[in-house]
């Protein structure tokens, strides 16, 4: 670290971590404050903090009945922080509330080795339990059995009152981006962190979860896409790709599946996929002309990520013929040209 950096860099994180951080006293469900204060944790090396926060920002979401997005933050929280029970349990309860038993059985088990590692046996024991219940064929439950001297009847027992599966208030739907604006406008905190956004994506994201939230399935497309633009709006890119590749397996939302599946790739430096994905995308026969416009932009982008300036060019100039005012497509030949 340079001089400059340890004397001013640090001091300024450091202000603007303690001005969120007392701004979050005020206002604890504030999805903004929530997700730059994670941010500004992990950025600050501070992981445990950072998986802290992300659990909770999870929780506002799936209070809210946002569950895709909820999913992919409790992710995320095991990301930085592996060794973490909560967001394994979280995970585990949120999937046995939309029926996901085997999903919900996999976290437990998860749980419960985290446990059993650091000497808490008599819970590991309970959590296996919970997993054995929900799904009795799961291998690792049948390896576990006996290590922790599980009766067999004790398998089917009724689980203690503080496990039972939890709840969700019955709540409207709101009107998120509304709410959102309203809190950027009430924030007030110092000018270190005047520049406070929303990067979690909800304005792209959650008015297609709000709108199919009711009819969520593990194979139904739509709640597949979601997953997938949730996942990659929470920097999960390989799990982004994962739901985009099932939403084409299921031979519908093909054309959105893969445009998402090609910048997904791009983002994710897989750069020959990324061209495979968009343009398979482009041989669809849904796709009009006007979609293959924005499937040919998304393809220089990439040869641009690659380095392979000529193609990018090429194509953003053959987009301009007939498409002068499609996105920054004129400023793009500029800076490729080397006009700026």
């Amino acid at each position: 670290m340079s001089l400059f950096d340890g004397l001013f860099g640090k001091n300024k994180g450091a202000k603007e971590l303690r001005a969120c951080e007392s701004a979050l006293e005020k206002r604890p469900d504030d999805v903004v404050l929530l997700k730059k204060l994670g941010d500004l944790y992990l950025k600050a090396e501070k992981n445990e903090d950072a998986s802290d926060i992300y659990v909770r920002l999870g929780d506002v979401y799936n209070n809210k009945g946002f569950y895709p997005k909820a999913i992919a933050l409790y992710k995320q929280a095991i990301k930085i922080n592996t060794l973490w029970g909560k967001p394994y349990e979280k995970l585990a309860e949120l999937y046995q509330l939309q029926g996901f038993s085997r999903e919900a059985a996999t976290q437990y088990v998860k749980l419960s080795e985290i446990l059993e590692k650091s000497g808490e046996n008599e819970a590991a024991t309970m959590y296996m339990q919970k997993a054995a219940e929900l799904d009795p064929a799961h291998m690792t439950v049948n390896k576990k059995v006996q290590t922790f001297n599980v009766r067999e009847k004790g398998m089917m027992d009724p689980l203690p009152k503080n496990l039972e599966t939890p709840g969700i208030t019955e709540t409207d739907f709101y009107d998120l981006n509304s709410e959102l604006d309203q809190q950027i406008e009430e924030l007030h905190i110092d000018a270190s962190s005047e520049n406070l956004v929303d990067e979690t994506g909800v304005e792209s994201v959650f008015k297609a979860i709000e709108e199919s939230v009711s009819s969520e399935g593990k194979e139904d497309p739509l709640f597949l896409y979601n997953m997938g633009l949730a996942y990659r709006e929470t920097g999960l890119l390989d799990d982004a790709i994962d739901s985009f590749n099932k939403v084409i397996s299921t031979n519908e939302k093909l054309f959105d599946a893969y445009t998402m599946l090609g910048i997904t790739y791009r983002e994710r430096g897989l750069f020959k996929e990324s061209l495979q994905a968009l343009k398979d995308g482009s041989c669809l026969e849904e796709t009009s002309k006007d979609m293959k416009v924005g499937i040919y932009y998304e393809i220089a982008q990439t040869y641009k990520a690659m380095g392979d300036n000529a193609s990018a060019l090429s194509i953003f100039k053959e987009i301009h013929k007939n498409h002068k005012d499609f996105k920054d497509v004129e400023v793009e030949i500029v800076r490729l040209a080397g006009g700026g």
